[in-house]
């Protein structure tokens, strides 16, 4: 079972993450939670192969509705606040 962790920010509306790596498409797209935010990334980066020296800037960024960076996605998947703050 999946925990949703909503996507928080300060100006609410669309969310989207960022991503963007050498030979793979640069993308932004639109999410609800964190967690779909982390398989989102998860699934791009398995789909090119890439790896974490590859990611160019802002690549795991989530962004609110006005382009305020509301978290993260790491590399490996793990979620980050914006404080850079770990999300169970």
């Amino acid at each position: 079972m999946q925990t949703k962790v909503p996507v928080q920010g300060p100006n609410g509306g669309f969310h989207h993450i960022h991503l963007a790596a050498s030979g793979a498409p640069t993308l932004d797209i639109c999410v609800e939670f964190a967690d779909q935010a982390s398989k989102v990334f998860s699934d791009y980066r398995d789909r090119y192969g890439f790896g974490a020296s590859e990611m160019k800037a802002r690549c795991g960024n989530i962004y609110d509705s006005q382009s305020c960076i509301v978290g993260r996605i790491s590399y490996n998947g793990r979620i980050w606040d914006a404080s850079g703050r770990l999300v169970d």
